[in-house]
């Protein structure tokens, strides 16, 4: 913002909660639970291991939050937005309905460690884009239920792949 105000320059600011998609990294939690899942259910894996599972998180898709900053940047005047569903869901939620996709029990497979605690965790992150559906009429389709899913019939592709590969190799 001082540089867009000194410089006149034409910078905008997206402040993006988190944004998740199957390309996502495999040690964040989300993607760690999907793959977790997946490879479980496939037999690959018997277990995963998670810090806190209570902390909330505001979860969006990456996709969108993407559209959301083409659309930034098409505004004649530039301006700071909060890019963000304005939903909170828990990692357990996010283990419960990850699991549950794929007939499974999390209770039965997600296992605590304590080394996957932050020390400085946040209980709950959720941003509030009112801003960017009332200036650029930007809000999030994809809901939670359906990130999830999309995340998991990805990495459930993934680890049939993986089986087949496993099976090759032993036999």
């Amino acid at each position: 913002m001082n540089y867009r105000e000194s410089y006149n320059l034409h910078a905008s600011n997206g402040i993006l909660f988190n944004h998740e998609s199957p390309r996502r990294g495999e040690t964040f939690v989300t993607r760690k639970i999907s793959r977790a899942a997946t490879l479980i259910k496939m037999g690959l894996q018997e277990s995963v291991y998670l810090g806190n599972i209570d902390a909330k998180r505001d979860w969006g898709y990456a996709k969108e939050y993407v559209e959301m900053m083409w659309l930034m940047l098409q505004q004649d005047k530039p301006d700071d937005y909060v890019v963000a569903t304005n939903e909170a869901h828990s990692v357990k939620d996010f283990c419960v309905e990850a699991f549950g996709l794929l007939g499974l029990d999390w209770e039965k497979y997600v296992k605590y460690d304590q080394r996957y605690e932050r020390p400085a965790e946040v209980d709950l992150l959720i941003g509030d884009p009112a801003k960017a559906h009332l200036q650029l009429g930007w809000q999030p389709k994809v809901k939670f239920k359906e990130l999830v899913k999309i995340m998991v019939d990805h990495d459930l592709e993934l680890a049939k792949h993986e089986l087949q590969v496993s099976k090759l190799k032993k036999g």
